[in-house]
This record gives C-alpha cells, sequence and structure tokens, in this order.
C-alpha cells in the first residue's frame, strides 16, 4: 500500500513504517501559519504610516489654480485693482468600495472542533481574508491587474504619470488646467536609474523647503540603483568595528526620499513621491466593516464579508514626478 500522506503524514525516512506510523503516531502541529504567497507593500505602509485618514460624506477639497494678480505697488490716489479673481478650483473625486469574502463549509468547521482544532479555521481563514484584502488594495495603488478596472480607485499611475486625463472632475489635457498636473517625465534611457536623472526628477518637485518623501522603483530595478551608491560607507556607533560594511545597513536615502523597493510597482517606471500631498482616504462610516455569518438556504456553508470605502486623493500633482525608462 502506498501513503501519500502531506500534511499530518509520516513520511520515509526517517520513518520505516509509514502506514502503521500514521495510524498511531501522535502529530505536531505548529499554532501558526507560515505565509508563502502574500507580499507586504512598503508604499501602502508609507501613505498610511502616520495614521489613517478618515472622512465622511463626499470628498471634495478646494485647489488654487493661479495667482491672484491683483496687487502691487501704488502710489497716493492711484485706483486700486478691484477684480474679482475665481482662484480656488474644487477637487471632486467619488469614494471606490472593496469587498472580500470569507466562505468556510460547515462540515468543514465541524472537524476542525475539539483536539482536532489546533488551530481555529474561522481565525485562520479571517487571517488569510485580512492578508488577501491587503494585497488587493496595494495592486489597487497601481491599478496593476485585477485590481485595474474602471471602479477601482485613482491610482498614482493616473496622478503622476497620465498628462491627458481626467482626475477629481479635472480636465488635464486642457491647457489652462496645466497647474494639475505632476511634474514632466524625466527620461532615464538606460539601465539602471542613473543618479544625475533622479536628481533632475526630484528637484522637478522640489518646492522651497517641501521635499518629496520617497523614491519608489521596483525591487530590480533598485539593486542597480543602490549599486552606484555602495561605494559610500556610513560609520555608525552601532555598525560592526571589526568589518568594513559596502553597503547601507539603515534605510537608503536619495537627498531627503527614502528609497524604496515594492514588489507591486510596475516595471520601467520610478516614482518620486510626497505622500503629505498623495494618501489614501478612508470613509469612516466603511472601514474594514465586517458582516455577520450568514448561511445559504441551499448550501451547509456559512460567508461572511469583509468591506472598505476608500480613495486615493493628490492634494497637489505638481509634488510628484515620474521616471521613465529605468
Amino acid at each position: 500500500m502506498a501513503f501519500g500522506n502531506v500534511g499530518t503524514g509520516i513520511q520515509q525516512p526517517p520513518a520505516q513504517l509509514i502506514g502503521t506510523a500514521n495510524a498511531i503516531t501522535q502529530k505536531y502541529i505548529m499554532p501558526s501559519l507560515g505565509d508563502a504567497v502574500m507580499q507586504p507593500s512598503p508604499v501602502f505602509w508609507a501613505m498610511t504610516r502616520k495614521g489613517v485618514q478618515v472622512q465622511g460624506g463626499e470628498i471634495v477639497y478646494g485647489i488654487v489654480n493661479q495667482e491672484e494678480t491683483t496687487g502691487g505697488a501704488y502710489w497716493g490716489d492711484q485706483l486700486l485693482n478691484t477684480q474679482v479673481i475665481d482662484s480656488i478650483a474644487p477637487a471632486t473625486q467619488v469614494w471606490r468600495f472593496y469587498y472580500e469574502a470569507i466562505a468556510i463549509p460547515v462540515t468543514d468547521a465541524i472537524l476542525n472542533r475539539g483536539r482536532g482544532g489546533v488551530l481555529s479555521l474561522i481565525e485562520s481563514k479571517y487571517e488569510v481574508a485580512c492578508s488577501s484584502f491587503l494585497m488587493k488594495l496595494s495592486r489597487a495603488l497601481w491599478h496593476t491587474s485585477p485590481q485595474n478596472t474602471s471602479i477601482d480607485i485613482d491610482d498614482i499611475s493616473s496622478w503622476v504619470l497620465s498628462t491627458t486625463n481626467t482626475i477629481a472632475g479635472i480636465d488635464r489635457s486642457v491647457a489652462a488646467n496645466a497647474f494639475w498636473k505632476a511634474a514632466a517625465v524625466t527620461n532615464n534611457g538606460v539601465s539602471p536609474l542613473l543618479p544625475a536623472n533622479a536628481e533632475s526628477a526630484y528637484q522637478s518637485a522640489v518646492w522651497g523647503y517641501d521635499e518629496p518623501d520617497l523614491l519608489v522603483i521596483d525591487r530590480t530595478k533598485y539593486a542597480g540603483f543602490k549599486s552606484q551608491f555602495t561605494q559610500l560607507t556610513r560609520f555608525t556607533g552601532e555598525q560592526d568595528q571589526e568589518a568594513v560594511q559596502a553597503g547601507f545597513r539603515y534605510h537608503f536615502l536619495f537627498n531627503n526620499a527614502v528609497v524604496v523597493p515594492d514588489a507591486f510597482v510596475p516595471s520601467g517606471t520610478a516614482w518620486i513621491l510626497n505622500t503629505k500631498y498623495l494618501y489614501p482616504l478612508f470613509h469612516e462610516d466603511d472601514y474594514f466593516q465586517v458582516d455577520p455569518f450568514v448561511k445559504p438556504s441551499n448550501q451547509r456553508v456559512v460567508v461572511s464579508n469583509m468591506y472598505l470605502a476608500w480613495q486615493l486623493i493628490c492634494q497637489s500633482p505638481r509634488m510628484n514626478a515620474p521616471i521613465s525608462n529605468v
């Protein structure tokens, strides 16, 4: 007889009496789940690291779209310019709704009870659902399939890379709305990303002392970009005093921006972002709401759903810059 057990089965070696051992030997199950699929998104973390931004009602925010030219030097009884200038434009976005389903066969839940339930099936499914939900949100930031539909959020590419789209109700293809565009695309043209091109793009998004705080790139291109700086050695009191470290032990900074490799970032483009102006907004009344389990009338399955209403807003697109052909 062949025994092909994988989960709680005894394998050969070390057991020779495999069938006998599988029948009488107690198994030890690790009381935790191992993750071999999910990927964390440092960009999603960076955009929410200062706390969750919540809001109820519609998403509308005012944008200063022109300088008011009334004013300047005057003398004596000179007539002053009292022209009325409509200098604020409304940016309007709609909420986007996401869900994650949790479905559990009742028979499986029954078999998981008692001593057989080392790990709670329901708790484990909730953990997997939360991680899966985060994956979907991380893909939505970049309009990556399958989170690339017309009802997904306004993504980073739409805000920073596109120049002729309508976003937040403002048409960027209209010359008068040039204020609503990010900095012009810097063409790198070679691989890896050159520091000179990164500097040019970085400075295009700097306004006074307000500088970008993230330089985002895919993991493969990150290695090539970082390798151009590893000849610089940083010494700190916490470094190993017996061996020189050629790399960067802590976060790699480019000017004041943390250089972040993210598995969700589309290959070929680098992104210089200022997360003070580009960040997720969550609806306070639909923030990871969870339904109670319900059972369909014709199936012995219980189903719950987790919900989120959110949107990616940008109060100043010019504070961000893309780099192409990285």
